[in-house]
């Protein structure tokens, strides 16, 4: 399948579009901007380690800003704009083939938190249910539409086309809306859609997460020749990234009330639902922050199936565990 850059609206349902929001920096400390891909639920972890003063128990005065595509972080990284990116981890192998020179330093969100929905009634219990299905989704080369085609090429041995399976494409904000009025019958949506659409009577089936299993989705990234130059201030990041991730763990009403803070246009009942659901679906919100080898394959395995990514590179090229290895230890989630 030819490469098709990511560079529309990926991830994005109409919950997670809320206006761009900067997360301003909070008291004193060595200066850090991280730009994120979008609004999005998988950005979580870093929420909380700003909101609850985790990046400045370790010395950082963090900015969070939000950026409006999946490609558009690594730029921003490259254009010296930001010391960190969080984005979808094909991002640092395609940005490295181009000529620079990225490092992913630890990992966000370690499976894929996709759902479909439905009106009740509908029978979704397999992919194998997905056959003659038309599936509202956002433009490819969007996760709704990658994601669902190579779990049926990969896991079902079903090409989509074959089996009848058509996509029915729409802008951010469109996909609840033509499940419920018939003009899909599926919808393939993220958190927080996934619980919007169930306050409004549809049903929420078929996780992809435990379909497509482990998998590297959403990490860290950093410039390699900043990391040289700043281990200290990236091995902060990342303590606080592993404290954050041990707390909602250990106290899962800190996700709910963080998550109630950074998307306020989401109806709380459904920020409620969405935290129980995320929460409850293994590797959504990862353990560790540390990236496998089996994740990283898996995730390149993806990528290239869907078509968006131009060539793998190794393992060891682009991940430096070292740094989150280290702070998962300190955390107590080695």
């Amino acid at each position: 399948m030819p490469f098709t850059p990511r560079r529309t609206l990926l991830t994005a349902g109409p919950a997670l579009l809320a206006a761009p929001v900067t997360l301003r920096a909070q008291g004193s400390g060595t200066p850090i901007t991280i730009v994120t891909a979008l609004r999005l639920a998988n950005w979580t972890p870093a929420f909380v380690a700003q909101r609850r003063g985790l990046f400045a128990k370790h010395g950082l005065r963090v900015e969070i800003q939000p950026a409006g595509s999946i490609a558009e972080p690594v730029a921003v990284l490259n254009a010296r704009r930001a010391q960190i990116a969080l984005t979808g981890t094909g991002m640092s192998v395609n940005a490295t083939v181009e000529g620079a020179s990225i490092k992913v330093i630890g990992m966000l969100a370690g499976a894929i938190g996709l759902w479909f929905i439905h009106k009740p009634g509908v029978t979704l219990n397999s992919l194998a249910d997905l056959r003659g299905k038309s599936i509202a989704s956002l433009r490819f080369p969007s996760n709704t539409v990658s994601s669902p085609t190579y779990a049926m090429r990969s896991r079902a041995n079903m090409d989509p086309a074959a089996a009848g399976v058509r996509f029915v494409e729409g802008p951010p904000g469109s996909i609840i809306a033509a499940v419920r009025d018939g003009r899909a019958d599926l919808g393939c949506v993220f958190e927080w859609d996934a619980s919007i659409a169930e306050s409004q009577g549809l049903a929420v089936s078929l996780p992809l997460a435990p379909v497509i299993g482990p998998i590297a989705f959403s990490t860290a990234m950093v410039r390699e020749d900043w990391l040289a130059s700043n281990r200290s201030q990236a091995q902060a990041f990342s303590n606080a990234l592993a404290e954050a991730l041990k707390l909602i763990r250990t106290d899962a009403s800190v996700y709910e009330e963080v998550s109630r803070e950074e998307f306020a246009q989401v109806p709380p009942a459904a920020v409620k639902a969405g935290t129980a659901r995320l929460l409850g679906t293994a590797g959504i919100v990862p353990l560790s922050p540390v990236v496998t080898r089996e994740q990283w394959d898996a995730i390149i395995a993806h990528e290239l199936g869907a078509g968006t990514m131009r060539q793998a590179l190794p393992y060891e090229r682009i991940v430096d565990n070292t740094l989150a290895e280290a702070a998962a230890r300190a955390a107590g989630i080695a």
